[in-house]
């Protein structure tokens, strides 16, 4: 059984989360096969310091947020073809 390493997890969390029309504004906390789903940075950023261990943090922009460097950095991972 191959292990996963971490940037593949992230990799995947990132193809699942950054979905600006489903996940729009909202901020996942990834703590490993716990997924967390806040509606502000603050309480995300609290949940992920208040437990050992590597947390995820993704923050998905709003619509009016996404700009050219959030398609850039999509294009970068590999998860949008525009």
């Amino acid at each position: 059984m191959k292990v996963k390493g971490l940037e593949e997890l992230i990799r995947e969390a990132i193809s699942k989360y950054m979905d600006v029309d489903r996940h729009g504004g909202r901020v996942f906390v990834i703590r490993g096969n716990e997924v967390k789903e806040f509606n502000d940075i603050v309480s995300a950023r609290r949940d992920a310091l208040s437990a050992p261990g590597i947390a995820i943090i993704i923050q998905v922009p709003s619509r009016d947020e996404v700009d050219e460097s959030f398609i850039l950095f999509l294009k970068s991972m590999g998860l949008t073809n525009k």
